[in-house]
């Protein structure tokens, strides 16, 4: 008689710490109160860095091997663009297909249920203090295609070459009195726009003003004892001054940085996608051109297969209706992105949580932390 009280105690006393997970579809009905809660599914970002470079053409190019002798400028002005760089990254949303709903309506003592759940819903931990759970944010999924480093200055500075001379015109007037003959000179003074290579001997004379002043200050011909850093800005001046001049000839190269983001959603397994163009006078396009192969980028998802066995293994399991939490097994994949001639550009191994398997939890087991990125195991307690 003692040992059959005993056994109802236990029963009696695992049915108030027990619970049941229920997966959610559109034909599921639920009986008693409870919670619901995501797993994460997972989105791919892939980040290409652009080199932006602008050669501009100096505006008195054609006179600089005439008033410099530098005959190496830039004589048109185009751009070009590199990729310098190509990431990958990869971020948690709701996996809406996998919705569950935990039931708490039997549970007699709700005071040791404790579940913690993200902004999106996705489970993060069971009966697991806050203090303990991963405050690690998802990646943003802002920031969509945009540009820094911009240039502040893209233009030439002209700052001793004007627009305007004086011309300056002798008019000679003869006038007749009697048997004398008497000439007035008259000077005519008028205001015309300079030629071009009027403009670009008066930044090459200015140019050799420049270095003549550079050598008189590193000379010390000014006999005026300059401390360090006075003499240091006023070189760094006469040499920024002197360049500056110097690219009205040469011309000058401006970089900047563009990056582009591309999300993926690696739904399934993949052998040659897709993704962005790429053109060194255009630089990355959205549009796939079946003309110039070679310029397209396309990406692999190859699943590695690691959550088979496991996905075999429950299929073959008989199913228990008091299942526990569920939880996600992410399958491990290679990601590649190659471009139209085979070149790999990129190769990483990732995690990918629709790929892998759904496995439940005993229901016995009280305390879980979950990896809040792929909805993981990270830690058991019972």
């Amino acid at each position: 008689m003692r040992i059959s009280i005993f056994i109802l105690l236990v029963i009696s006393l695992g049915a108030c710490h027990s619970f049941r997970v229920i997966p959610v579809h559109g034909d599921t009905k639920l009986k008693k109160k409870g919670v619901f809660y995501y797993l994460p599914e997972t989105r791919l970002i892939v980040d290409i860095t652009v080199k932006e470079t602008h050669y501009l053409k100096g505006p008195f190019s054609q006179y600089s091997a005439k008033f410099t002798g530098i005959s190496n400028v830039i004589t048109e002005n185009k751009t070009e663009y590199t990729i310098e760089d190509i990431n990958l990254n990869s971020f948690a949303v709701p996996d809406t297909s996998k919705l569950f709903y935990i039931e708490t309506g039997r549970m007699k003592n709700k005071d040791e249920f404790l579940l913690s759940l993200n902004e999106y819903g996705c489970i993060t931990a069971l009966n697991v203090p806050l203090t303990e759970t991963s405050d690690e944010n998802d990646k943003s999924t802002e920031n969509e295609n945009n540009n820094s480093s911009l240039p502040l200055n893209v233009g030439f500075e002209h700052f001793a070459t004007g627009n305007t001379q004086v011309k300056t015109d002798t008019i000679i007037e003869k006038i007749i009195l009697d048997t004398v003959t008497i000439e007035k000179q008259i000077l005519q003074h008028s205001i015309i726009e300079k030629s071009l290579e009027d403009k670009a001997k008066d930044a090459a004379d200015y140019i050799r003003l420049i270095s003549e002043n550079k050598m008189n200050l590193i000379s010390g011909y000014q006999e005026v004892d300059y401390d360090l850093s006075t003499f240091n800005a006023m070189l760094g001046e006469i040499n920024r001054m002197q360049q500056e001049y110097l690219t009205l000839f040469t011309g000058k190269t401006v970089e900047y940085t563009r990056h582009y983001r591309i999300y993926i959603n690696p739904d399934k397994a993949v052998e040659n996608n897709f993704i962005f163009s790429f053109y060194s006078t255009e630089g990355v396009s959205e549009t796939e051109d079946s003309l110039f192969t070679d310029n397209m980028y396309y990406y692999q998802l190859i699943p590695e297969d690691r959550t088979n066995a496991v996905t075999t293994t429950i299929s073959n399991t008989k199913k228990n209706k008091n299942k526990g939490l569920a939880c996600n097994i992410p399958e491990t994949c290679v990601f590649i992105i190659k471009n139209g001639n085979g070149t790999v550009m990129l190769m990483e191994k990732v995690a990918v949580c629709q790929l892998g398997a759904i496995i439940y939890l005993p229901s016995s087991i009280r305390h879980i932390l979950l990896d809040p990125a792929s909805g993981s195991v990270r830690r058991i307690e019972k």
